[in-house]
């Protein structure tokens, strides 16, 4: 009798649990949001030269989380800032204009627009009486007749060095340079040979030409 009292006992509070809440336990899946984004910035290092993907890990509804990765495969200048921004979708019901305007044609024509893509010069001197140079934004110009006998670049940030053929001994000089990635200019004779040492913002490889007025460096 005992054993048969105990067991309706445990029905009837069987029967009182399954009134309770099935959900009572279930995890609770809501998210706490945050405020809402608007933009965010990015700057890259020295040695930054091409964007391959960008790639965006978000939270579902649920709690999961996904990614989304964008191909780029695009060159970048690490001197800029890069900008994510918040774009709002468009009212469909609102009216939107959709009217052109043509630009005027440039009476220049052609040689218009070639001239307005010309590079203009950040910084113009002269070292000695046999060489000169002219800076750009990740260019500089050596006018001078005398020949590079080597060129190699060394550091991080960049320094590129250059030697050239010459009997001359002149005083050493340091020239600051300003307004490009190119920071200064170091001279200094040595026998048989002088040398420049350039000083650059950050880590560059560079191109070397030689044409009829000197040497053009090109950085990359």
């Amino acid at each position: 009798m005992k054993i048969r009292f105990l067991l309706i006992c445990w029905i009837l509070i069987s029967f009182l649990k399954a009134d309770d809440n099935p959900f009572e336990n279930e995890q609770n899946l809501s998210i706490v949001t945050p405020s809402a984004f608007q933009k965010d910035e990015v700057k890259f290092n020295s040695d930054a030269r091409i964007l391959k993907s960008v790639s965006f890990n978000y939270i579902n509804l649920d709690g999961t989380e996904n990614t989304i990765t964008l191909d780029i495969n695009k060159s970048i200048d690490w001197h800029d800032t890069y900008i994510i921004t918040r774009q709002s979708t468009p009212n469909p019901s609102e009216i939107l204009d959709v009217s052109v305007t043509i630009p005027e044609k440039n009476s220049l024509g052609a040689e218009g627009n070639a001239s307005a893509n010309l590079e203009m010069p950040e910084q113009t001197g002269k070292i000695y009486d046999f060489i000169a140079y002219t800076t750009y934004k990740n260019k500089i110009k050596l006018n001078t007749s005398d020949e590079i006998i080597s060129d190699f670049s060394i550091g991080n940030p960049s320094k590129i060095v250059l030697d050239f053929k010459s009997d001359a001994i002149s005083p050493t000089k340091n020239i600051r340079l300003s307004q490009s990635s190119f920071k200064r200019i170091d001279f200094g004779s040595h026998k048989g040979y002088y040398r420049l040492v350039i000083y650059l913002d950050g880590k560059y490889d560079y191109t070397l030409q030689k044409d009829a007025s000197g040497y053009l460096i090109t950085l990359q």
